[in-house]
């Protein structure tokens, strides 16, 4: 699914998702696609869903957010997230 087709669908909720296809260019993280886990009103509710499934599947890319044009994620790591800027396709 692409981030467009989201923003349709969960408008002004978090949402909860997995990186399916993805690369990295020149500090970026491309999201190409991804598969919506679930979305919530509240953030930190989102937050402790993708904890748990971070928990789970560790080596798998989940993230958490609200509707943006474009996703920034930490890349460096600092405690649990990465420093990166996202940008979803």
């Amino acid at each position: 699914m692409l981030w467009e087709e989201v923003k349709k669908v969960s408008p002004d909720q978090w949402v909860v998702f997995e990186a399916i296809e993805a690369h990295s260019d020149n500090h970026y993280r491309i999201v190409d696609d991804i598969a919506v886990i679930d979305s919530f009103d509240d953030s930190m509710d989102a937050f402790r869903r993708h904890s748990k499934l971070h928990k789970q599947k560790t080596y798998h890319e989940f993230y958490f957010f609200i509707y943006q044009e474009k996703i920034w994620i930490p890349k460096k790591r600092c405690s649990i997230f990465y420093l990166i800027i996202v940008t979803v396709v």
